[in-house]
């Protein structure tokens, strides 16, 4: 029987938005009515942009130079104010021409207190002098002093803080009066601006300064010195950085010979680290143009005074150049120069703005409604899943979800939910690992034992959370205190299953070690318990062994383990002891009978390795064994050390073959050195 189409078409709607893509359906949904906002827009400011743009700049660029005349006026109306200031203290005693030193504090928090400031310098007619400068760019500052006619200058770094070095810096010849800024201002016979020159610091030329300088008399007129305030024409030029001039226009100031004072844009004013640079010369392709330009004119820059205002054309743009006059009451005769392109004042055009905003805010309205709907169209489903992210992230596991708003969303949804189940499985198995390596941790012996004329150490490290390495010192009915019970066994592979059957191995051990017998019934008993246990499907290697100090003698047995290895330093001779008395691993055959033997012969110095193959078997990156023979190296390169030590160093000798190669296996040994005089 059919069903109605309208039934139909919930269920056909939901399929196909589930096939659609969102990579496709929002930037077709948000670009489509930008991109004819845009083109509007634009063809609109085009066709009525260039009606107005010259009457605009002009107007502009006037207004410009006032706030730039205005503004340059506060930084360098700034010098003479310091320099009153300077004046008042040294009427009033605070400061002090013939005590420089004196002066260093008040001089760094007024320096400190104005940043557009580089330098104020204090001198006397009598030689002494002192300043402080803070250079272009730095946070520190330097201090230099000279206490009299005949004593050199001594130069300090200072810090934010105003702390000096107990070491000065350098120290050289200064005369005081012969300075360029204090004849300046003696020879002006009053304050003056002084001419550029250029700022040197451990014999090269750093920045280029201006002083402001004016001479201290005292009640009779006589000039006791010279208060000197500087400003480097790179404060000018991060001064002239900071205004507005346009959108991308600058400024710059030249003197009327052309040379560069500060621009706006950061090109340097020095020329080889010394001179001054001509404008012409200027690193901005623009300030290059332009002064070649005015130096052009019929008496260049000589013949320049009020405002001029020029249309020129300088990197392809039409700009507009201004030049103003810039002079001050003390003797500066600079010109200030600004150019600014013709397209940034277009965007200003006040006769097309109604209706450009009206077609755009249209514009932006109608790509505004169909980003929301797209947004909650895609907002709906993803708060869905960031919901249940959180209720998963919380630890709520058992949470579904199941979202089918688009292909990705279903997707996404599905994926989710495996991750759920995955993570479910992993806290699992987690948790059971760190149990069991807890577990196994504590199995293994937590100190060494102390027993007179040994020395023992030991490592075990596991390649998993849990291994199947085992090791431990047995405490056995019949043995004396100049006794140690040490065994060693290796089960095959590593992980959950080893460190059960290492566990059983260890039980079984521990509770018939402390009845009497000999070390191959002891293995013998434990190797029927594995195979019951087993069923022969898991095997372990064994070594058990009792060293005896008193009769420089061990007693072992050995279920399929390798043998141990005896270094003897006097002989410089690493040997392994016979195999023959090996028997097979425990586990494998149940009707296995382990014999116990004894090994006569050991001396004071000897050094004993128990280990498993994992430390023998260990490869490095090119897939090479570390091998018995490299252990013998280690033990040999430090077997005059405690035991302790011959141990680490194995290790690090094991790490350093292996480099970054991951362990494949578990690695265990115990380290026994007889020492040299057992009572110790």
């Amino acid at each position: 029987m059919n069903r109605p189409a309208t039934e139909r078409q919930p269920g056909a709607l939901r399929r196909l938005s589930a096939r659609l893509s969102v990579r496709w359906v929002l930037p077709l949904a948000v670009v489509a009515p930008v991109f004819l906002s845009s083109v509007i827009l634009t063809l609109l400011a085009y066709h009525t942009g260039r009606q107005t743009a010259n009457d605009l700049a002009q107007q502009g660029m006037r207004q410009i130079h006032e706030r730039i005349e205005e503004r340059l006026d506060r930084l360098m109306s700034l010098p003479p104010a310091i320099n009153r200031l300077n004046a008042s203290r040294l009427r009033e005693g605070t400061l002090s021409l013939d005590d420089p030193q004196r002066n260093r504090a008040a001089v760094f928090e007024t320096l400190a207190a104005f940043p557009d400031l580089s330098s104020i310098v204090l001198g006397s007619a009598q030689g002494h002098v002192m300043w402080v400068i803070r250079y272009p760019g730095e946070t520190r500052y330097e201090y230099a002093f000279k206490s009299g006619p005949d004593a050199p200058m001594r130069e300090f770094d200072m810090d934010p803080d105003g702390r000096i070095g107990d070491v000065p810096l350098r120290s050289f010849p200064f005369d005081t009066v012969k300075r360029p800024w204090y004849r300046a201002a003696v020879d002006a016979d009053g304050p003056t601006w002084g001419e550029v020159y250029t700022w040197v610091r451990g014999g090269k030329g750093v920045t280029l300064g201006v002083s402001y300088v004016e001479p201290f008399r005292d009640a009779a007129g006589r000039i006791l010195g010279v208060i000197n305030c500087e400003l480097t024409l790179a404060d000018i030029s991060a001064f002239l950085g900071r205004l507005e001039v346009g959108r991308t226009g600058l400024a710059f100031i030249i003197e009327r010979d052309g040379s560069l004072v500060a621009t706006s844009v950061g090109v340097d004013c020095m020329k080889d680290g010394t001179g001054r640079r001509p404008a012409p010369e200027a690193a901005d392709p623009r300030i290059a143009a332009a002064a070649r330009r005015l130096l052009g004119r019929p008496g260049g820059l000589a013949g320049l005074n009020g405002l001029l205002v020029d249309h020129v054309e300088i990197d392809s743009q039409p700009t507009q150049l201004v030049v103003s006059t810039y002079r001050n009451r003390r003797n500066l005769d600079w010109l200030v120069v600004t150019l600014v392109p013709d397209a940034d004042f277009l965007a200003d055009v006040e006769r097309s703005r109604g209706r450009s905003l009206m077609i755009g805010g249209g514009a932006v309205l109608a790509a505004l409604v169909v980003g929301l709907l797209v947004a909650v169209w895609l907002l709906r489903p993803i708060l869905a899943l960031v919901a249940h992210a959180r209720r998963v992230g919380g630890g709520d596991l058992e949470a579904r979800i199941d979202r089918a708003d688009n292909r990705e969303m279903a997707e996404l949804s599905r994926a989710l939910n495996q991750m759920a189940e995955g993570l479910r499985d992993r806290l699992r198995l987690r948790h059971a690992l760190g149990l069991a390596m807890e577990v196994q941790q504590s199995l293994l012996p937590s100190q060494t034992p102390a027993v007179k004329g040994l020395d023992v150490a030991a490592r075990s490290k596991y390649c998993d959370e849990t291994g199947g390495d085992y090791y431990d010192y047995l405490d056995v009915e019949g043995i004396g205190p100049g006794s140690l019970f040490v065994a060693m066994g290796d089960v095959m592979g590593h992980g959950i299953a080893a460190a059960m059957l290492m566990a059983t191995a260890r039980g079984v051990l521990r509770s018939q070690a402390r009845t009497q017998g000999s070390l191959g019934k002891l293995l013998t008993h434990l190797n029927e318990h594995i195979v019951a246990d087993t069923r022969g499907d898991r095997f372990m290697t064994m070594f058990l062994a009792v060293l005896d100090v008193p009769s420089m003698s061990m007693r072992w047995a050995s279920a399929g383990h390798d043998q141990p290895l005896i270094f003897d330093p006097q002989q410089g001779l690493l040997t392994e002891i016979d195999a023959a008395g090996g028997g097979v691993p425990l586990g494998v055959i149940a009707t296995e009978r382990y014999e116990e033997l004894v090994y006569d012969g050991l001396r004071p110095g000897q050094v004993i390795l128990v280990g498993t193959d994992g430390l023998w078997e260990s490869k490095n990156p090119a897939g090479e064994e570390f091998g018995k023979t490299r252990v013998g190296e280690a033990i040999a390169e430090a077997a005059d050390r405690p035991a302790a030590e011959i141990e680490a160093h194995i290790y690090r000798r094991l790490c350093e073959f292996c480099g970054p190669r991951a362990n494949d296996d578990d690695i265990t040994y115990v380290v026994i050195k007889f020492v040299a005089d057992p009572s110790s």
